[in-house]
């Protein structure tokens, strides 16, 4: 990853006994991260050191969550054009940035597109 960027572990669980890495989130200094499929339950601390931060309870019913890191904070919601150009942490670790995100008014149908670069070693 890019010279700057921060690299947070995050893991999920339904009860708060057995946790499960998600994965791996890199980010720019305080910018936040997007969570797609996040349990109950969320923690997450920077890569090399640091206690672990939560567990953080689910705050809604809803697709995304948004991961305040400096702030230490969770905050479930459809996301909207404040959030695009934000990365979103995928479960498996891929990390892309959102381009757009789109949803019914019911909420039972969602579009949405991310962006994924890499570069050689």
């Amino acid at each position: 990853m890019s010279e700057g960027h921060e690299a947070w572990v995050v893991e999920t669980s339904k009860d708060g006994d057995a946790w499960r890495r998600l994965g791996k989130g890199w980010v720019s200094p305080g910018e936040p991260l997007l969570v797609h499929g996040a349990s109950s339950l969320i923690r997450f601390r920077r890569e090399h050191g640091g206690d672990w931060i939560g567990p953080l309870d689910r705050t809604a019913d809803l697709p995304m969550t948004l991961l305040r890191l400096q702030d230490e904070s969770r905050e479930e919601l459809w996301p909207t054009a404040e959030h695009e150009g934000l990365p979103v942490l995928l479960p498996g670790g891929e990390v892309g940035r959102l381009i757009s995100f789109d949803h019914s008014p019911d909420g039972k149908r969602w579009t949405w597109s991310l962006e994924f670069r890499g570069e050689a070693r």
